[in-house]
């Protein structure tokens, strides 16, 4: 069973003999089985055992430190260590091990000093260029890491996990093609040598795919790592769904099988929305170190804010005051301070922001002074680098520009938004994220529709050819701004586009919205514009009368907003409709009664559960409908 790899099996088996527990020859087999399991805890009990009753053999000891290492008790495996572990021939494996528990334990130094007393002999030279490599890394000497990574491979040939740090170095220097390069030579390597693991079995079977575990064949491919990085890749890039993708064609495993660093990419990525992440994430963190991956704090944070949960992120910044130094920078911590501050006291918020604008475009006109120096000069290297610095402070000055803009937004002062987005324009004014969200503060000023559709037009013609990738929402903002400005031919146009795009796809399921966010917005600015005959038609248009799959909460709000306009214009006698249209307003009513029965009428947030049933769509649109009925009959 051993030598098939079938370790759970020999452990089952083992567990059938009595003398397995108490004799040196099954604790020894136990151990090793659990420890090609990775069940570290249990592979520490049994080498504990067998310490008791053969004190002498220095690899038993050795053995127990590198399973108390690998559970993440570093002090435990180095008190091990320092009682009697001085075997000259295990002189090699302890000085490793000492090392990566002094790197686990982030004492660098430590860990050089122990690299430089190990010997390069016996094939050891990958093994101690890979540690090189590991320590450059976490300096952020990424190039010269590279270097030893490089070296190793070609020192010891091809290994999963040496090809895996060497791609997490081009990708942290932006070199996102070498990275991919590398993480394809793993899979493909992977699923050669170990089709068993089911690389893609998830998505072939839509996610019923039979689990295969945590075998030590998984561990010797590096798939999961290579996956992972794959799906990080995607991620910044701004592909969701390709980061989802990559994820699926890890080896199928359940929940509870799967390691850190996939449990939070699956957070980040998770389609069903925030509460899952936000669970997985809460869940990361109370593990702590060293099986919580480090960025698992800040993006914890970050989801909150991105859900507007402040209150949840001021209390999971106070009850973890001793990570915030640990891992947020002086800078994410500034920014996520602003944006927590400004739900109470939005005028310091704005100070506070204003001054990490002030250093960061300081920080960018220098950079950019540098840029043209290279450019004069002539010096690729350099010049490449400067980009490089620029592009990166860049980044960080786009949210605190976002942010500046977020806060009059959320006091609907568009004037004030607009005002920011000036101030930032000198840099950001070719991001496609600001001009996005320049062009919906110019469309909500409401005298601004040609600016606006001047900004929203591009990223439609970018686009053009797979209209259904461009949010609804721009689609819909620019329709209602030809409107506006008397481009009706143009509008219809795109919306035909759309139509003809979405019959392509097939809209069986409902979940394509495009068509019907549109026609939703537009008939809102007619109900807007008190013209309700036509405006509400274009809400039932939209929402198929009311019996299609796509009523939800989401297009539910829109509904309910302009019929209440409605009736209150009809209670003050101010608007008219002919019988006709009322008619079919109660008929329509009548259809989201009918099928809304059971669909929640509001939408929640993703850590909000009441205990309460939610109010339905069947529900209000029977009151809805019952008040339309009084003022009718009203004299």
């Amino acid at each position: 069973m051993i030598k098939e790899e079938r370790f759970q099996d020999a452990i089952n088996t083992l567990n059938t003999i009595p003398e397995s527990s108490t004799t040196r020859a099954g604790l020894s087999l136990l151990g090793h089985c659990y420890y090609q399991t990775q069940d570290f805890i249990e592979a520490a009990n049994c080498y504990e055992h067998l310490l008791n009753l053969v004190p002498d053999v220095q690899e038993y000891r050795l053995y127990y430190a590198q399973s108390l290492f690998q559970a993440g008790l570093f002090e435990e495996a180095q008190k091990i260590i320092a009682t009697g572990l001085d075997s000259p021939e295990l002189k090699d494996k302890v000085l490793q091990l000492q090392s990566a528990i002094a790197y686990g334990n982030e004492d660098y130094t430590a860990a050089q000093s122990l690299l430089l007393q190990r010997q390069d002999g016996n094939g050891q030279e990958a093994s101690t260029k890979n540690d090189e490599g590991c320590l450059l890394y976490q300096a952020n000497m990424y190039e010269d890491a590279l270097q030893r990574y490089v070296s190793a491979l070609q020192a010891g040939g091809f290994n999963p996990h040496v090809a895996y740090n060497a791609a997490l170095c081009h990708y942290r220097r932006k070199e996102n093609s070498q990275a991919l390069n590398y993480i394809a030579e793993i899979v493909e390597r992977g699923i050669r040598n170990h089709p068993e693991l089911g690389v893609g079995a998830q998505a072939e079977t839509e996610g019923g795919a039979r689990s295969v575990g945590n075998p030590p064949a998984l561990a010797a491919s590096g798939l999961a790592q290579a996956f992972n990085l794959k799906a990080a890749i995607e991620y910044q890039e701004g592909n969701a769904d390709g980061a989802r993708e990559a994820l699926t064609d890890l080896p199928p495993r359940s929940e509870p099988e799967l390691d850190p660093v996939t449990l939070h990419n699956m957070a980040l990525t998770d389609p069903t929305g925030g509460g899952a992440g936000l669970r997985r994430l809460a869940f990361l963190l109370e593990l702590g170190p060293p099986a919580c991956p480090p960025e698992t704090f800040a993006n914890l944070l970050l989801l909150c804010c991105k859900h507007e949960m402040y209150d949840t992120a001021a209390d999971i910044l106070a009850e973890h005051t001793h990570l915030t130094y640990k891992y947020l920078s002086p800078y994410l911590y500034d920014l996520l301070d602003a944006l927590i501050t400004a739900q109470s006291t939005p005028e310091e918020a704005e100070q506070k922001l204003g001054t990490l604008a002030s250093s960061i475009g300081g920080r960018l006109r220098a950079l950019a002074a540098k840029v043209q120096e290279c450019r004069s000069a002539t010096d690729q290297n350099a010049l490449r680098m400067a980009l490089r610095e620029y592009e990166g402070a860049l980044e960080s000055y786009l949210p605190v520009a976002m942010a500046r803009a977020w806060i009059p937004w959320r006091m609907d002062d568009f004037q004030g938004a607009e005002r920011e987005f000036r101030a930032s324009a000198e840099f950001c004014s070719e991001t496609p994220s600001w001009r996005l969200h320049a062009a919906h503060v110019l469309f909500m000023r409401g005298d601004r529709y040609k600016e606006a559709a001047a900004f929203y037009e591009p990223i439609v013609r970018q686009n053009y050819d797979d209209i259904l990738s461009i949010p609804a929402s721009v689609l819909a903002n620019l329709c209602v701004a030809y409107i506006m400005t008397s481009q009706n031919e143009e509008a219809e146009e795109l919306m035909r586009k759309v139509e003809r795009a979405e019959e392509r796809k097939g809209n069986a399921t409902g979940q394509c919205l495009h068509l019907c966010i549109v026609n939703l917005v537009i008939g809102t600015l007619y109900c807007a514009k008190n013209n309700y005959e036509f405006g509400l038609s274009r809400i039932a248009h939209a929402l198929d009368g009311g019996s299609g799959a796509r009523l939800c909460a989401d297009t539910w709000i829109h509904v309910k907003r302009c019929v209440l306009g409605l009736l209150t214009g009809m209670a003050k006698q101010t608007i008219v409709l002919p019988s006709i249209a009322l008619q079919e307003t109660l008929n329509f009513l009548r259809a989201c009664e009918a099928y809304g029965l059971t669909i929640p009428s509001v939408l929640t947030g993703p850590l909000e559960d009441s205990g309460e049933q939610p109010p339905t769509i069947g529900l209000e649109a029977r009151k809805l409908r019952a008040l339309l009925l009084r003022l009718m009959e009203y004299k």
